[in-house]
């Protein structure tokens, strides 16, 4: 497969007020990404792992601190007009919040019609409404005559996040980012979204990354999967689905493993990791791995030295000082 997205050393630095003081932090800390075309990622982290920075720069929806984002093997920062605005249609968004991201004010046929209309201005009005509805039954919201004339306000929270997923295919882009598109809906309403997206996906034959704390949901898109496990804006695991579910390598994917709730209490207790004490505030990053001040396996030098990427499996990756080997 051919590369389609790749995010080269990548640092985010933002800055905080504390008192007199600024401090500075990143957010997301010299990490790479390489996505290639029709190929579905994982990027599974906690609140404050720098997930969501890393999936809106590989949009240009952020600009790095430092780093490079590439499209089909061209900088974006070195393209020209056309080739930007080519990259642009290609790679699109899907919240988190249905609530905050669609207009209040336009109906449902304008939010999708006018992204249409201008990318597309050829397209005569019966042509655009035509392409309109034809998206609304793909995501879902069928017959389309029912939900075009419709606000927002008058959808309810599966429907409005279906809207959503419509906003962002309706140009048949070649890379999605979705970021936690299920998080604020009820577990009722989870399943039916996620297998839409998942068809959507296998259909257009796009590229998706897909932000979420809930490693489950990943399943919904098949166990070759690719997932990575970020930590403090450090990717810290890199693996398939099953290897990540069946065999998870660094401690810290093993205590989001554990987390998964299983009706089996002697089998929790088998996999139970326990890591000690809170998330650490990413102003103070330990010097070493990022998990060195919670990690029941800490030796001296995970204090001291970033731990190398190591393959303990086929295209199974981790970044951990246990499984180094002179």
């Amino acid at each position: 497969m051919s590369s389609l997205i790749t995010a080269k050393n990548i640092t985010m630095t933002f800055s905080i007020r504390k008192g007199l003081k600024k401090l500075y932090f990143n957010a997301v800390d010299n990490t790479s990404i390489d996505i290639n075309e029709g190929e579905v990622v994982g990027l599974i982290g906690e609140s404050g792992s720098g997930k969501t920075t890393l999936g809106k720069i590989t949009l240009d929806l952020l600009k790095p601190t430092k780093g490079e984002i590439y499209f089909q093997g061209t900088n974006i920062r070195k393209m020209n007009k056309q080739e930007y605005k080519k990259y642009r249609i290609n790679t699109q968004y899907i919240p988190q919040d249905p609530y905050a991201s669609l207009n209040p004010y336009k109906r449902a046929i304008d939010i999708l019609s006018d992204i249409v209309s201008y990318h597309m201005p050829n397209l005569v009005s019966e042509q655009v409404i035509d392409l309109v509805s034809k998206t609304m039954e793909r995501v879902g919201l069928s017959p389309p005559e029912k939900y075009l004339e419709k606000y927002p306000f008058q959808l309810s929270g599966g429907e409005r996040q279906r809207l959503s997923i419509a906003r962002a295919i309706v140009l048949n882009p070649r890379y999605i980012v979705a970021d936690e598109p299920v998080t604020m809906l009820d577990a009722s309403l989870k399943a039916g979204i996620m297998t839409t997206l998942a068809n959507l996906i296998e259909g257009m034959r796009s590229s998706l990354l897909f932000i979420t704390h809930e490693i489950s949901l990943l399943q919904f898109f098949g166990e070759k999967t690719r997932i990575i496990i970020m930590y403090l804006g450090k990717f810290v695991e890199e693996a398939p689905l099953a290897n990540i579910i069946n065999n998870a390598a660094h401690p810290y994917t093993q205590a989001l493993i554990a987390a998964i709730p299983i009706p089996d209490p002697k089998a929790r207790e088998t996999r139970k990791i326990m890591l000690k004490g809170p998330q650490p505030s990413p102003i103070n990053r330990p010097p070493g791995c990022v998990l060195s001040n919670r990690c029941p396996f800490v030796m001296d030098i995970c204090r001291k030295e970033q731990p190398p990427i190591i393959e303990v499996d086929k295209n199974h990756f981790v970044y951990c000082w246990l499984y180094y080997k002179k």
